[in-house]
């Protein structure tokens, strides 16, 4: 996308989500420079000479594109990462997306201040918008910063074909980092974990840190086929930047689109093979 983009208003706020309940992050003057990489409704994401975050349209203008400073035409160029083929498994397929914590609960906090709660909504939105272009039918537990019991997390996936639950992990030791999955169902869960996982590791430059048995809560009181990913460590201040990018934000989420093809995929040719 990379449309620049000036700051009309006289100071404008940068938040870690598209809303206003999301936390301030940044401010920015009059006539400032930006490059804009995604958009949700009336929120740009934009990130230029170190700002990263979402902006309110309403007080921004689109420039010309001679008109851009050197520093966001090397934005510009920077690669956007897209869905690699047409995901055609997914098309009429419903899929419960997760974003975990949420209001009061704010998860883990990164060495930087990144709360876990509004990465996860950010990722959520990100991957809602990418499966309904391929024909998916999404649900979001949660669209905007607010408080969820986890029973009525799992209540909304009784019909569903896949129940997805976003997170990024913490740790006491600021040294690990990597990417994990979780299934609580052999049967169920397993096949599922095992197509959104190999998927991740394929295009994520993060530590394979494996599939794994998870007693959580969404999982082992959910009755369709679910998993739980935890999508790198808030606690390591490398990957807490790397995680927070707007192309490792795309490129997590293509992968989570393709994982969730493949095993419809094969599930439909284990089907028709009884």
């Amino acid at each position: 996308m990379h449309q620049p983009i000036v700051v009309t208003a006289d100071s404008l706020h940068v938040r870690s989500g598209p809303g206003r309940s999301f936390s301030i992050t940044n401010k920015l003057t009059k006539n400032t420079r930006l490059s804009v990489s995604d958009r949700q409704g009336d929120w740009y994401y934009v990130e230029s000479s170190g700002i990263q975050g979402w902006v309110f349209k309403k007080f921004t203008k689109t420039v010309a594109l001679r008109s851009v400073q050197p520093s966001m035409q090397v934005a510009q160029r920077q690669p956007v990462y897209t869905l690699s083929k047409s995901l055609q498994h997914l098309k009429g397929k419903t899929i419960i997306i997760d974003a975990g914590h949420g209001g009061k609960d704010k998860g883990a906090i990164g060495t930087q201040g990144t709360y876990e709660k509004d990465l996860t909504l950010r990722t959520a939105l990100i991957l809602q918008n990418k499966l309904q272009k391929e024909g998916a039918h999404v649900i979001l537990t949660r669209t905007r910063d607010e408080y969820v019991l986890l029973s009525q997390r799992t209540l909304q996936s009784t019909k569903a074909d896949a129940f997805i639950s976003v997170h990024y992990n913490s740790t006491n030791s600021s040294q690990l980092t990597g990417l994990m999955t979780y299934y609580y169902h052999q049967h169920q869960d397993s096949p599922l974990t095992h197509s959104i996982h190999q998927s991740l590791i394929e295009h994520a430059k993060l530590k394979d840190k494996g599939e794994r048995f998870g007693n959580y809560y969404v999982l082992r009181e959910n009755t369709r086929p679910s998993t739980l990913i935890e999508l790198g460590f808030l606690s390591n201040e490398r990957e807490e930047t790397y995680i927070n990018s707007i192309s490792y934000q795309q490129m997590i989420t293509s992968a989570i689109a393709e994982g969730l093809n493949h095993y419809f995929q094969n599930k439909e040719k284990t089907q028709t093979h009884l």
